[in-house]
């Protein structure tokens, strides 16, 4: 077997096994409530998706504007990295838009957005900088 076939056939085998064992914890599980691990992943993804580029967070792996030298991202977004965000302070960033958000409105879909806002209050609560509404 070559090199390839083998790392696929590794990796089919280990994807077997997991949503086998996926398979047998769900029956256990509540179908209607969502993992921490699923919620925060997705969150993970639509921040990058749409804050990251502008908006610096080293916990989604997005470096915004790609250095912190100034604190602005590539757009003109604050790195928040430091900055606390409450989840209504990015809910109405993007509905009452401000600081250049006038297109995410059109692009993101409002459960996107409860998602991602979600995803950014729980990651960046114990952040030491208070978020103002002038920061989005």
């Amino acid at each position: 077997m070559k090199a390839p076939q083998k790392v696929c056939t590794i990796a089919l085998t280990v994807f077997t096994v997991a949503v086998a064992a996926w398979t047998g914890s769900a029956a256990t599980a509540s179908p209607a409530v969502p993992t921490t691990t699923n919620a925060t992943a997705v969150g993970k993804l639509l921040y990058r998706r749409y804050c990251g580029q502008c908006h610096a967070l080293a916990a989604a792996l997005s470096a915004g504007f790609g250095n912190n030298t100034n604190g602005i991202g590539r757009n003109g977004g604050p790195s928040f990295n430091d900055l606390r965000v409450p989840y209504q302070a990015s809910v109405t960033a993007v509905t009452e838009p401000t600081g250049g958000h006038e297109k995410l409105r059109t692009t993101i879909a409002p459960k996107q957005l409860t998602e991602v806002a979600t995803y950014i209050a729980k990651t960046t609560i114990n952040h030491p900088i208070p978020a103002w509404s002038t920061d989005g």
